[in-house]
């Protein structure tokens, strides 16, 4: 029989020293603090595992704190208790055996189709070829499965249940909903309706503290991990609300089996190369009040049958700096409606009560997923990470309103520059360029700034009392970048835009005017440039 016990065998991806390692669910919970953190060379599997294994076991085994005072405990000292998460994991034997017979992890023990089919296992990981999810330059088809060794396949199965493409699934035996040998209507995993916001810290105990949520009422009574449920899953799925944060977290959004079978290389190992994956359970309801890890935004004027309000997903190409407003919208919906993530809420509230350091070395990682073709493939994957002063998070505080302007600058100069392209265009006797067409200026010097913006808050971080400095300094760096931007596209425009196509027309587009409009828009967001003090003089 093949055992592959998730508590021990390496499988889990971490980073230690500035290596990649893998180890059990056991030794990265119990030296949590000597983790520099995840390994993200696969964000989704890292969000993945993170949500569903390492979270649930420290708030099943630890229980979540009542108030600040044992929260402050736990995060001074520096580690988990070791007894406690032994204790925890020594009495479930048994059920994190990734190929048990009777209870396979995460899976349905025997799951089959009426005609015994598989699928390969790369349906489970969305960089491979797989069906008509044929990614753009992946150099494998779907008739060249890989063979995922049993730690790659474990991370591939979490990831499937929170990010797994929508529509038709395999039908499995024992699903009454099956029709036709197919199961239809099913939405995409939970994550991928999301913007994942997860707050990290500088190692993955601070991490997992950082994403405890204090609950002064303590669990909701019949919540749990899927591990923990009375019987063990099977082809029947359900339509139903979440019974709690441990439920949702490790949310079963598919059926799922992997298939061992013995590698050709190396005697007594196993590998998977096919798996059976078919629907799984869907979530009913709002689940604002339980998920922690994305913003949220109010429905307007919402119908009836609406949820009031629906979670921000990230935008392709878009940086997560320049989502800042929402980030640190703790104390109340922004001027676009949306709320931060309750995890930053929370420790926005830490902050105020100073449970936390102003120096806390906070990052951000935002993870996301662009879904194509009525979300039945997947097209791109959103991944970021940026320094976040933990003071940036408290409201009225002089570091949130520096950091708030700086992106507020940023989306201006981003306008201004996608203005000075028209302009120039215009004064060619172009039209302008459309807004999801081609790169335009803005694109450019947001591109150009991001460096920049990542330093600054990375500064304000280790030294929050520095605002003003602050400022100044990105008042003149922005200032400089936007010139480097603007520059060429003003000494390359052709010699036609000098006058214009209409020189009789006295405000007619032309190059003069382009360039004096940027100006200003570069005075009116940062002032006049500063006239030296001898000039001035003379």
């Amino acid at each position: 029989m093949t055992v592959f016990d998730l508590r021990v065998a390496p499988w889990v991806a971490l980073v230690r020293e500035g290596r990649r390692v893998e180890v059990g669910v056991r030794e990265a919970v119990v030296d949590a603090h000597t983790f520099d953190g995840l390994a993200l060379d696969d964000p989704l599997e890292a969000v993945a595992v993170f949500r569903q294994v390492l979270l649930p076991v420290v708030l099943d085994a630890l229980g979540a704190p009542r108030g600040l005072d044992e929260w402050s405990a736990l995060w001074n000292a520096g580690r988990f208790n070791e007894n406690q998460i032994n204790e925890y994991l020594d009495s479930r034997e048994g059920l994190f055996d990734l190929f048990d017979a009777e209870r396979p992890f995460a899976q349905v023990a025997g799951l089959r189709t009426a005609k015994d089919e598989t699928k390969p296992v790369s349906l489970l990981i969305p960089r491979l070829a797989s069906g008509n999810n044929v990614p753009l330059f992946s150099a494998r088809t779907e008739d060249a499965p890989p063979a995922l060794a049993p730690a790659a396949a474990a991370r591939a199965l979490l990831a499937a249940h929170c990010w797994d493409t929508a529509a038709i699934k395999s039908g499995a035996v024992g699903d009454p909903r099956m029709s036709a040998g197919k199961t239809t209507g099913n939405p995409t995993g939970p994550l991928g309706q999301l913007g994942v916001v997860l707050p990290v810290g500088a190692s993955l105990f601070h991490t997992l503290v950082l994403n405890l949520p204090i609950m002064p009422l303590g669990p909701r009574p019949r919540d749990r991990p899927q591990w923990r449920t009375a019987d063990p899953a099977s082809s029947r799925w359900s339509e139903r609300e979440a019974l709690g944060l441990l439920d949702l977290l490790t949310w079963q959004s598919r059926r799922i089996r992997l298939v061992p079978e013995p590698d050709s290389t190396t005697v007594g190992r196993v590998v998977v190369r096919q798996v059976v994956l078919s629907a799984g359970d869907r979530l009913t309801g709002s689940v604002q009040d339980l998920e922690r890890h994305t913003a949220w935004r109010q429905t307007e004027k919402p119908r009836a049958d609406e949820p009031p309000s629906r979670p921000v997903r990230h935008q392709p190409g878009r940086a997560a700096w320049r989502g800042l407003e929402a980030l640190l919208a703790t104390a109340g919906p922004t001027s676009a409606r949306v709320t931060a993530p309750m995890a930053l809420t929370q420790l926005a509230g830490l902050q105020a009560r100073g449970r936390l350091p102003e120096d806390l070395p906070l990052r951000v990682l935002t993870v996301g997923v662009r879904y194509g073709n009525q979300s039945a493939v997947i097209e791109d994957v959103m991944v970021d990470e940026i320094p976040l002063p933990v003071v940036a998070l408290v409201a009225d505080s002089a570091v949130r309103e520096t950091v708030l302007t700086v992106a507020e600058q940023a989306e201006r100069l981003r306008v201004a520059a996608n203005r000075l392209g028209d302009d120039l265009r215009a004064a060619g006797g172009g039209d302008k360029v459309p807004w999801d067409k081609s790169q335009r200026l803005g694109d450019v010097l947001v591109y150009a700034l991001t460096p920049a913006v990542r330093r600054l808050l990375a500064g304000l971080a280790r030294h929050p009392e520095d605002t003003e400095r602050a400022e100044d300094a990105w008042a003149v760096v922005a200032r400089r970048l936007a010139w480097e931007v603007a520059e060429p596209a003003l000494s390359g425009a052709g010699p036609g835009t000098f006058l214009g196509r209409h020189p009789e027309q006295r405000f007619a587009p032309r190059l003069a005017g382009a360039e004096a409009s940027f100006r200003r828009a570069l005075n009116d967001i940062f002032g006049p440039v500063p006239v030296p003090a001898a000039t001035a003089a003379s």
